[in-house]
């Protein structure tokens, strides 16, 4: 099901500069998102200062599919001419009727100067729902994924918890934990809980990749526990050897991320095992890796009853690797080193593609994505979306790029998405 939570955002004009030069604004009607049975329409809105200059703008489009290739696969070229005058000129480019899928769009000018508002490099989106990235499972990837659980079921917890006077108050008290997981590695994070007793509403919360961990504000949820998970090596026992993907590549019994998804299964054993929580409302949020691990973690476990994942990374390898450099360029390049061929790279990575994982997933979703986002593409956050069959909904901030957690609107978005589903205190 689409959920388009509409934003009012039009791009602002920029006011024309002394010298021969012109303003080019392009309005981010529809959210720059367009139905692939209609005509795709961009308008440009042009201010000169000096009237009766020719100056000729191009439009660009190429496939986000082929960024990375030495030949981009243009997919539109339209060049429109015009003569300045003293009012704001508009110039519509039809684009045709496009494939579903995601698309740069590049704008020049001759003729003068230009100052570009938002961007003159940009992405837009047609149909995203209907982008199709089939999963690419090895024959065994069940059998794996279910004997890797069991080796993790055989690990004790183990948990210690510190009690964090300076983030603790008369509402909740916070601590921080560390707890065992798959092979005995150290994992933890900061937990935060009421102090008043009773059974409460809980959110896991997964970090992103290398991300520092934030305290939770004890005042600003009182009537929820809330804890923020740091798997191995990363958030609180992050140390600076920070290539958590090179790591293991020459087997996916090694992969780093084995064992980080096993982190992100340990956190919702942590949590059901707390007195506060109500097991019936356990809800997960992540951004980046965050949104893979929300992703990972209802499709691995069905204990948590909703989540909401923001720019999920390591989707959709094959494709990732065609779009933009980071991270694969430098994972290839290791695995070179050690020997791996790609072929053999790609083969294990097939493992732990987070579309490989989601239509495993029961619960309710709400995902979002930047569409200017250039380190989790918003084509590998589709590719894991639309094999969904649950209850789905995405949001789509159209000028952002990789930092959905620093989008308010988002947030907001969010918490009135979840508040149906909390428990009533």
């Amino acid at each position: 099901m689409n959920f388009l939570h509409l934003l009012p955002l039009v791009a602002a004009l920029m006011s024309a500069p002394a010298g021969d030069t012109v303003s080019v604004s392009v309005p981010v009607e529809h959210q720059w998102l367009y139905e692939s049975k209609s005509n795709s329409r961009l308008d440009v809105l042009l201010d000169a200062n000096q009237p009766g200059a020719r100056v000729s703008v191009t439009v660009d489009l190429v496939t986000d599919l082929s960024l990375m290739s030495p030949v981009k696969d243009t997919v539109a070229s339209v060049t429109k001419t015009f003569k300045a005058g003293k009012k704001q000129k508009k110039l519509s480019f039809n684009l045709g009727k496009l494939q579903p899928g995601f698309y740069q769009v590049n704008l020049s000018v001759k003729g003068a100067e230009a100052k570009y508002a938002p961007f003159r490099v940009f992405n837009i989106g047609v149909s995203p729902e209907q982008i199709v990235s089939p999963q690419d499972k090895p024959e065994d990837f069940d059998s794996f994924w279910a004997s890797t659980l069991e080796e993790l079921a055989a690990v004790p917890m183990d948990p210690e918890f510190t009690l964090v006077p300076g983030h603790s108050n008369g509402l909740r008290t916070t601590y921080t934990v560390k707890m065992k997981s798959l092979g005995g590695a150290t994992i933890g994070g900061i937990l935060c809980v009421p102090n008043k007793p009773g059974k409460y509403t809980t959110y896991i919360d997964y970090m992103g990749y290398g991300a520092n961990p934030d305290w939770y504000d004890p005042s600003a949820d009182p009537d929820a526990v809330e804890f923020r998970l740091s798997v191995r090596d990363q958030g609180i026992f992050k140390f600076k050897n920070r290539n958590w993907m090179h790591r293991g590549l020459d087997s996916k019994e090694n992969f780093y991320y084995r064992g980080a998804f096993c982190d992100v299964i340990r956190a919702i054993d942590f949590v059901c095992r707390l007195e506060p929580v109500d097991t019936n409302y356990i809800f997960a949020r992540g951004e980046s890796q965050g949104g893979a691990f929300t992703l990972v973690s209802v499709s691995l476990d069905h204990r948590i009853k909703a989540c909401a994942p923001a720019v999920p990374f390591l989707n959709d390898y094959p494709d990732y690797a065609r779009i933009v450099p980071w991270p694969l360029n430098g994972v290839k390049e290791q695995a070179r080193k050690q020997g791996i061929s790609e072929e053999q790279l790609f083969d294990m990575l097939r493992y732990f593609d987070i579309k490989n994982f989601t239509d495993r997933i029961k619960c309710p979703v709400f995902m979002s994505f930047g569409l200017q986002d250039a380190t989790c593409p918003p084509h590998t956050n589709f590719a894991g979306y639309n094999i969904i069959t649950s209850d789905k909904h995405w949001y789509c901030s159209p000028l952002a790029g990789h930092n959905q957690w620093a989008e308010k609107e988002w947030h907001k978005a969010r918490a009135e998405w979840f508040e149906p589903m909390e428990k009533q205190q």
